[in-house]
């Protein structure tokens, strides 16, 4: 006897090419409503009555649409960046998130080349010259890629298919991961740097192909744009947030590099008078066009209806990005504060130490913990989401952990501790430092107990500021100055210390977050060993 499956209602809110609407259509336990271009306040008023919902990048996924939803379980990204859907409300709503990574890959890599060649032959300026009815044969003179280093930051899937494509151009190629191992660069044939600013040297071509994370954002800023070559050209096909526009514009304006292909903008669509380098001679713009052939938008769109079947009709979470909450909706309720806890607590420490991951260590206690594995799943996930050569999922998450050897121990603790629920993260660096954080939930709230074996009780908030500092007098007064002319507002301040004089490590929750440029005149100051910008 064939098991009846259940009904779901499933939302497109984004233009879906129809060989992905066909596929859906098969299912007769689907109801399908089609309606593009859905305005905020449009999904805000019908988003309950759905089980799941496809979207592209227009459709934003904020934690009120979330909230709204009570019946939705999962959303398909048609495509690959995620940064439209707050993962950290879906997890907290035990909604599965899942994308198509490889649907548009190749689009992506091939708009990049394009824009390298068409810079290099100076085919955009040859174009508008024509038409003005000009012969300027002379002085759009170009160059040749043949020859040139290229430099790849970000050796995922893109990221390694664009070496492939240069390396058939001939150039030189170097890249810069500064998470995966020196074996992913071997097998690519190409040299991988372990200084940036040596890669960046370098590269008579820079091209990006990393996520947006808080790891990642500024990537490229003022002080990186120093060490280019004059006559360097940045390729940005991967998100707005990695290159700093104003940087960049002040750049290609004063003519500190040669010039800039950009198919990204950290507000789309994007304002012409927020992106100021858009015009600029030495600049060319395309309006996010990576993902935007016929065949990738038919791909993505098959994929995406392919992945929201499996996952509604059987359970079957291809490339999820989150947790799949695969348990009771009791046990997911439970369990929400102690996962919200573990993303929090991993997105510190990584943030806290920026160096490669070889081992993890989890350690925790309490009797609610019938089942780890949901909370160790989203520990690592946001542990090593954009450090490792893929992007990180529920399902690929064990696999790319082996391929980087890194070693992963889960232990319950068998010796008392003074609460009753405690996680406890211990990651080591491939120079041998340790680095832990631990936390608790009180009443439903997590808490951070632990770092470095340094005391403290605070909530984890989406700004922080971590500092290594000298214990002596006016250091934290001299913080609050500083921020306070920053306009930065101070949540709450606590230190930790081993003893009097020591070095100790302030936290500082704040109602905004600090700029990389801030932190670099915070390390100026005398007392203060380093500063890390949190994000949550």
């Amino acid at each position: 006897m064939i098991m009846e499956l259940k009904n779901y209602k499933v939302l497109v809110s984004d233009g879906l090419a129809q060989e992905g609407v066909e596929i859906l259509k098969k299912f007769k336990n689907f109801e399908l409503t089609i309606n593009d271009k859905t305005s905020r306040e449009e999904l805000l008023k019908i988003i309950e009555q759905f089980d799941g919902i496809i979207v592209r990048s227009a459709t934003k996924i904020t934690p009120d649409v979330i909230a709204a939803g009570k019946k939705l379980k999962v959303i398909v990204r048609a495509g690959t960046g995620y940064d439209n859907i707050n993962i950290e409300e879906c997890n907290k709503h035990g909604i599965v998130v899942l994308i198509t990574p490889l649907g548009n890959s190749n689009a992506v890599v091939e708009l990049t080349i394009g824009l390298m060649l068409n810079f290099a032959r100076n085919v955009y300026k040859a174009n508008t010259s024509m038409r003005e009815g000009k012969w300027d044969k002379k002085s759009l003179r170009g160059s040749e890629l043949q020859g040139k280093t290229v430099g790849v930051i970000g050796l995922g899937n893109i990221g390694a298919s664009v070496v492939k494509k240069c390396q058939a151009f001939n150039m030189d190629v170097v890249a810069f991961d500064r998470f995966v191992p020196k074996k992913r660069g071997q097998d690519l044939g190409v040299e991988l740097l372990d200084n940036f600013d040596d890669f960046l040297a370098r590269s008579d071509y820079i091209t990006i192909h990393v996520p947006l994370t808080p790891q990642t954002k500024d990537l490229i800023s003022y002080s990186e744009i120093e060490k280019m070559k004059s006559t360097a050209i940045i390729v940005n096909v991967a998100r707005g947030g990695v290159v700093n526009e104003q940087a960049l514009y002040d750049a290609l304006k004063n003519n500190k590099i040669g010039g800039a292909c950009v198919d990204v903008y950290s507000k789309e669509p994007v304002d012409p008078n927020d992106a100021p380098f858009i015009g600029l001679d030495n600049c060319i713009t395309t309006p996010h066009l990576g993902a935007s052939t016929y065949e990738a938008q038919i791909e993505v769109a098959k994929l995406a209806a392919e992945r929201i079947i499996q996952a509604l009709n059987s359970k079957i979470f291809v490339d999820a990005v989150n947790i799949s909450f695969n348990m009771s909706e009791e046990m997911a309720d439970l369990y929400r504060p102690y996962i919200e806890l573990g993303a929090s607590l991993s997105k510190f420490i990584t943030q806290f130490n920026l160096s490669k991951i070889v081992s993890v260590k989890i350690k925790y206690k309490g009797e609610i913990f019938t089942n780890f594995e949901p909370i160790k799943a989203v520990i690592l996930q946001s542990l090593f989401d954009g450090r490792l050569v893929e992007i990180i999922t529920y399902i690929n998450l064990e696999e790319i952990l082996k391929e980087n050897d890194i070693k992963v121990v889960v232990e319950k603790y068998d010796k008392p501790i003074n609460y009753e629920n405690y996680i406890k993260i211990s990651i080591m660096t491939e120079d041998g430092t340790i680095t832990k954080i631990a936390g608790t939930v009180f009443s439903e709230n997590p808490r951070i107990v632990e770092i470095n074996g340094l005391f403290y009780d605070f909530a984890p908030t989406n700004y922080m500021l971590a500092l290594r500092n000298n214990d002596v007098p006016g250091v934290i007064g001299n913080i609050g100055t500083f921020l306070g002319n920053k306009g930065i507002n101070i949540a709450g301040l606590q230190c930790g210390r081993r003893e009097k004089g020591n070095i100790a490590i302030s936290i500082v929750t704040l109602d905004e977050a600090v700029s990389s440029e801030d932190l670099n005149e915070l390390k100026k100051f005398s007392d203060i060993i380093d500063a890390y910008g949190i994000t949550l």
